[in-house]
């Protein structure tokens, strides 16, 4: 599922209430494990071959979540560094 792209598990068979959307998709809750899950299917989407933060020294995202924006393109942040965003996010 998509939520595994930001680090967070899908959510179990038959648990498809969704509390939150955002650009990882459908939101869940699994409250015996007391964590959010994901519930939007991962669509096979494909790694991008050349990533273009790389070229700048910085490693492409694993997710999707935006922090800022500028003329390069979209950047996150992830295991305390900056990265760019892939091209399906």
């Amino acid at each position: 599922c998509l939520a595994q792209l930001a680090g967070y598990p899908c959510c179990k068979k038959g648990n498809t209430k969704v509390y939150h959307q955002d650009e990882n998709g459908d939101w869940g809750y699994d409250f015996k494990a007391n964590e959010w899950c994901g519930i939007t299917p991962f669509d096979g989407r494909k790694d991008d071959d050349n990533c273009w933060s790389e070229i700048l020294g910085y490693p492409c995202c694993k997710g999707c979540t935006v922090y800022e924006i500028d003329d390069d393109g979209k950047w996150g942040y992830e295991n305390n560094s900056w990265c760019g965003t892939q091209s399906y996010c």
